[in-house]
C-alpha cells in the first residue's frame, strides 16, 4: 500500500514539474519521506490562474457493472436465491487504501454482507475497482431495485454511501392458475312419466301387466341406487301382485334417461266395477324421494245375453204374428241405452226399433215385435240389441229367427158349409163376385187361426216363466 501511495505521489510531482516547465514557474513538492507514509500530498499549480488538480471525492462511487448468477432460470422470482456480483469504481478508497464492505439495505432482498476485493488488472490499470460478491441473496419481491450500503473500513473514515442497482432479471411471482371451481351438483329428479296396463281398463279376476315408465330430469350427476316400490290402500283387497316383489331395484339412472319396469298383477273377481288406486314410491341414494299416484279402472266381465226368441213357426199370408225377445244381464255392471231392432228378408214391416233404456245388473226383460210377411215363402230375420257396456263401448247382440209363410186356405167343398149359411139365391143368376157365404167362411177361418195362435203363444209364455223360476231356484 505504501508503494502505491509513493507511486501516486511521484506521478503527482512529475505532473507538477511538467506544468512548471510549460508555465515557467517554480514547483514546490514535499518529499514523501519527510511527511511519513500517511502524509498528505499537496501539488501547487504553476499556472497563472492558480488552479490545482482536485483530490478524489469520498462520495464519488460509481457502479461499473454487475452480474447475476444462480440456478433460478430466466427470471428471479420471489423466494428464489441468486449471487449478485457488483463492480464499483472508488478512486478515493483506492487513494487512501481503504477496505470496502457491502450491506443490503432494502426489504426486497435479504442476505449477508459482502467484502470487497480489488479487481485491478495485471497491467495496473483500473486500480480503483472493487468487487462486492453477495452470495445466496433471496429475492423477496415488491421491487427490483437492489439497494446496498458501501461501508469504509480501515484507513480514513467516511460516511456510509448508499447505492441502488435495478436488476432487470427480477420478476414477480407467477400467479398459479386457479383450479376451475367445480360446478355445484345438480341432482336430477325422478318421476313416473307414463304407465300402461294393456288397455282402457282391466277385467276383474284377470291378470294384467302394469308397466311404469320412469324419467329423470336434467342435471350434471347420476342418480344412485334408484328403487321403485308399490303401495296399495290399506283397506283395499281388490288388487295384488300375481308374482314378484313390490320393490324393484333399478340402479343408476343418468340425467334425462327413461327406464321401463313392469309388474304382474291381478284384481279380485268379486270386486265392484270402479278403479284401483296405487301409489308408486321413488327413492335414490342421492336424490329426492318422490311419489306418484296412479289409478286403474276395473270392470266386471260382460254377461249380457239374449236368452230366448219366440217367433211363429208358420204364418198365413196376410196374417200378423208376434215375435218375443227375452234378454238378461247376468253381469255386475249395468247395461245402458239398450235398443232393440228387427231386420230380415220377406218382412212386410222391416226396421222396427224400440228404445229400452238401461238394464240393471241381475235383471231380465223382454221386448215384442209384430211380424207380417210380404209374400209367401220364408221370413229370414234377426233381432239386434245395441247397448253401451260398463266401459262405455257400444256393443251388439244378434239372434236369428225364421218363419214359414203359407197361403190363406180356400174352402171349395159345399158339404163343409153350414146349410143355414147357404145363400138363398144360390142357383139363380147373380152378379159375379164373391158370394156372401164365402166371406163368412173366411172370417170364421181367420178367427180360428187367431185363436190357435193366441193359445200357442200363451202356452209358450207360461213354459218360459216356469223355466225361469226353475233357473232362479237353481241359482239360489
Amino acid at each position: 500500500m505504501k508503494q502505491r501511495k509513493n507511486k501516486i505521489i511521484s506521478l503527482s510531482l512529475a505532473l507538477a514539474l511538467a506544468l512548471g516547465v510549460f508555465a515557467g514557474a517554480p514547483v514546490y513538492a514535499e518529499d514523501p519521506a519527510e511527511g511519513g507514509d500517511d502524509a498528505a500530498v499537496t501539488v501547487a499549480s504553476a499556472s497563472e490562474n492558480g488552479s490545482s488538480v482536485p483530490a478524489p471525492s469520498p462520495t464519488d462511487i460509481s457502479i461499473v457493472n454487475y452480474d447475476i448468477g444462480g440456478g433460478f432460470g430466466a427470471h428471479l422470482r420471489p423466494g428464489e436465491t441468486a449471487t449478485i456480483s457488483i463492480t464499483l469504481s472508488d478512486e478515493w478508497a483506492a487513494t487512501v487504501g481503504a477496505n470496502l464492505r457491502g450491506r443490503i439495505s432494502t426489504s426486497a432482498f435479504s442476505g449477508k454482507d459482502a467484502t470487497a476485493t480489488v479487481s485491478a488488472g495485471a497491467d495496473g490499470k483500473n486500480n480503483d475497482r472493487y468487487k462486492l460478491v453477495f452470495e445466496n441473496v433471496t429475492y423477496n419481491g415488491g421491487s427490483n431495485e437492489f439497494t446496498f450500503d458501501v461501508i469504509t473500513e480501515g484507513g480514513e473514515s467516511r460516511e456510509i454511501i448508499s447505492k441502488t442497482l435495478p436488476i432487470t432479471q427480477c420478476a414477480e411471482a407467477i400467479e398459479p392458475t386457479p383450479a376451475p371451481t367445480p360446478a355445484p351438483q345438480e341432482v336430477p329428479k325422478i318421476m313416473v312419466k307414463d304407465f300402461t296396463f294393456g288397455g282402457n281398463s282391466v277385467e276383474a279376476g284377470k291378470e294384467f301387466t302394469l308397466e311404469l315408465t320412469l324419467f329423470t330430469t336434467s342435471g350434471n350427476t347420476n342418480l344412485e341406487d334408484v328403487m321403485v316400490g308399490l303401495t296399495f290402500p290399506t283397506d283395499s283387497k281388490n288388487v295384488s301382485l300375481a308374482s314378484g316383489s313390490m320393490n324393484t331395484y333399478v340402479g343408476v339412472m343418468a340425467p334425462n334417461e327413461t327406464r321401463t319396469i313392469s309388474y304382474k298383477m291381478i284384481t279380485d273377481a268379486t270386486m265392484e266395477p270402479g278403479s284401483v288406486n296405487i301409489t308408486v314410491q321413488l327413492t335414490s341414494k342421492n336424490g329426492e324421494a318422490a311419489t306418484s299416484p296412479i289409478s286403474i279402472p276395473v270392470t266386471q266381465p260382460e254377461r249380457f245375453e239374449i236368452t230366448n226368441v219366440e217367433a211363429p213357426e208358420t204364418m198365413m199370408m196376410g196374417e200378423e204374428g208376434y215375435l218375443s225377445v227375452t234378454f238378461v244381464n247376468k253381469g255386475k255392471s249395468a247395461i245402458n241405452n239398450l235398443t232393440a231392432e228387427i231386420q230380415g228378408e220377406n218382412l212386410a214391416n222391416p226396421g222396427q226399433s224400440q228404445f229400452l233404456g238401461n238394464v240393471a245388473a241381475g235383471t231380465e226383460n223382454s221386448v215384442d215385435f209384430s211380424v207380417m210377411a210380404s209374400a209367401e215363402g220364408v221370413i229370414n230375420g234377426k233381432v239386434i240389441l245395441s247397448y253401451e257396456n260398463s266401459k262405455g263401448e257400444v256393443a251388439t247382440l244378434e239372434k236369428e229367427f225364421s218363419c214359414t209363410v203359407e197361403a190363406m186356405p180356400v174352402y171349395d167343398d159345399p158339404g163343409m158349409m153350414d146349410p143355414g149359411m147357404m145363400d138363398p139365391t144360390m142357383g139363380e143368376d147373380v152378379s159375379t163376385g164373391m158370394p156372401i157365404w164365402g166371406w163368412a167362411l173366411i172370417v170364421v177361418g181367420v178367427g180360428a187361426v187367431v185363436a190357435v195362435v193366441v193359445v200357442v203363444i200363451r202356452k209358450k209364455k207360461a213354459a218360459k216363466k216356469l223355466a225361469q223360476l226353475e233357473e232362479e231356484d237353481e241359482d239360489i
